[in-house]
């Protein structure tokens, strides 16, 4: 007589998990929590003042949340700053997670870079004030330039005429330009923080006209 089949063979243990599991969120590098308790309050207050502005460029929503945040008291904006601070400790959190599952830390430029995107202009950001002191000279002058240029002259002329005109003036003719650039650039940076805080992109970098 056959031998009695032997009981199977205890089930294999199920299939584990890899021992070293990547957290769905360390596989994507975190994001920075930027614009302080300002950013907070951006972030919870932009869809109602985008509908105060409708149809308004985006930098009107920022303006109306830039002073609606002035005219907050102290203890009013003590709870945005608790919110951030929460915020940067996640992000920290988050990252020491991102770095320990093998992720590789990269600058926002270096990831648009990496994925071959080029930086898509936004309309509506604070337009960069380019050139220095020479930029300003060049901007008050340029109609004057463009008329004392023989007609049918190249756009290039003007840069020309005006760089030979800018070499021409004295240091002391030169300073007030320069005053009005740092300015202009002053203004920018605070702008383009509250624009950025806001949630709107990057700032406006083109290029103008250079001195020769």
């Amino acid at each position: 007589q056959a031998p009695a089949t032997r009981a199977a063979a205890a089930p294999a243990a199920s299939a584990r998990p890899d021992a070293h599991p990547h957290d769905a969120m360390a596989d994507t590098q975190p994001k920075r929590p930027v614009g302080g308790a300002f950013g907070q309050f951006c972030n919870e207050r932009r869809a109602e003042f985008a509908k105060k502005c409708e149809g308004k460029p985006v930098t009107e929503v920022t303006k109306l949340l830039s002073a609606e945040w002035k005219t907050q008291t102290d203890a009013q904006k003590a709870p945005y700053e608790k919110k951030y601070k929460d915020a940067k400790a996640k992000f920290d959190t988050d990252m020491e997670a991102f770095k320990a599952g093998g992720g590789e830390v990269q600058p926002r430029k270096a990831k648009a870079k990496a994925k071959g995107e080029k930086k898509k202009k936004d309309p509506d950001a604070p337009k960069k004030p380019v050139g220095g002191a020479y930029g300003i000279f060049l901007n008050e002058n340029r109609a004057k330039f463009q008329k004392a240029l023989p007609a049918g002259s190249a756009a290039s002329g003007v840069s020309k005429l005006a760089s030979q005109k800018w070499k021409e003036l004295s240091d002391e003719a030169k300073a007030p330009f320069e005053t009005k650039y740092q300015a202009a650039a002053a203004a920018y940076k605070k702008a383009i923080e509250a624009y950025t805080a806001s949630g709107g992109g990057g700032g406006d970098e083109d290029e103008d006209e250079d001195e020769d």
